[in-house]
């Protein structure tokens, strides 16, 4: 039986300029800003989506799809096949796959994560059920006692707080999970990183518990932040002009320092979920999947130069 020698990927079929740099060198999350936001042609396109994809997947999974790029074990060389392979795709369009979209489908239902999914969902009833309960409580209560907080309201009020944190942790594994499942199966696939994922629901997908902490936690942060240097500087007041004890003082100081600190927590939280959404975008933009229709309308909007190109790239697109 005699060897037939397979021809090589139809990407090194094409001579490309050999690109200086890697995305593994210096000032790595500046270099992918910049490239991802000015990636009109097809070429800074095909650049900057390797990059980005070179840097999501882990070193197994490099290692799985080299040897389909004809590509050694360093970064830079993945990133440069890489490149040409997605460059051709943009350019001349994606190789026929029959099975591509069945294949994915079926990716996509093993990787849905439903354990992780349902403890995420009951967990986040859990909080809104703690805050419920504990609303009813200070309702009801509040014509009973003014002095005093209702009983166990403080119970489900960090009840809340910890089931709140543990939906989002549990929600953020699924989808990491569910994301690595899926790339594993890009991998599998030679070429498949140059097309795209053709899934449903696009990678990083969203969910309860994640959306509900990122929206709340700031706003949570900053109204204890602002009340709590209220109530610091007030009792700081009164005990300045009254000669009351030191521990009211030191009940005020502490009170102005987590304040302060809540603030603080709050402009870090809303930095990292800037971080964050940049990040999605340009993951998105890295696993858009190009069918023959979409090739074409890529090739006709960078052969006019289109500015608008990043813009017209959306977040679901699949």
């Amino acid at each position: 039986m005699t060897n037939i020698p397979q021809p090589p990927p139809r990407h090194l079929q094409h001579g490309a300029p050999a690109v200086s740099g890697g995305p593994f060198g210096g000032k790595h999350a500046a270099r992918i800003r910049a490239i991802a936001s000015s990636s009109q042609l097809p070429t800074e396109r095909a650049r900057a989506d390797a990059i980005v994809m070179t840097a999501w997947l882990t070193a197994g999974q490099r290692a799985q799809y080299a040897p389909s790029l004809r590509a050694a074990g360093h970064g830079e060389d993945f990133v440069e096949h890489l490149a040409d392979e997605r460059r051709v795709v943009l350019e001349e369009g994606p190789d026929p796959q029959d099975d591509e979209l069945d294949s994915a489908s079926r990716a996509e239902r093993s990787a849905r994560q439903l354990p992780l999914r349902i403890l995420e969902t009951l967990l986040v009833l859990g909080a809104l059920a703690c805050f419920t309960v504990a609303a009813l409580r200070t309702e009801y209560g509040a014509g009973m006692s003014r002095d005093a907080l209702p009983d166990g309201i403080v119970p489900l009020l960090v009840g809340t707080v910890l089931c709140l944190i543990a939906g989002a942790v549990v929600g953020a594994v699924a989808t990491r999970r569910r994301d690595h499942q899926l790339l594993d199966w890009a991998v599998s696939r030679p070429g498949q990183l140059g097309r795209g994922l053709p899934l449903r629901r696009p990678l990083q997908g969203g969910s309860v518990g994640p959306a509900l902490l990122r929206g709340v936690g700031p706003a949570v942060l900053v109204a204890a932040g602002v009340i709590a240097i209220c109530v610091g500087a007030a009792i700081l007041l009164i005990t300045l002009l009254s000669d009351a004890d030191s521990e009211a003082t030191t009940l005020a100081l502490w009170l102005l320092g987590g304040g302060v600190l809540a603030l603080l927590l709050a402009v870090i939280a809303v930095q990292l979920r800037g971080r964050r959404l940049e990040q999605i975008v340009r993951r998105a933009r890295a696993a858009e999947w190009f069918g023959a229709q979409g090739a074409e309308r890529f090739g006709a909007q960078a052969a006019e130069q289109n500015p608008d190109l990043l813009e017209d790239t959306g977040l679901g697109e699949s």
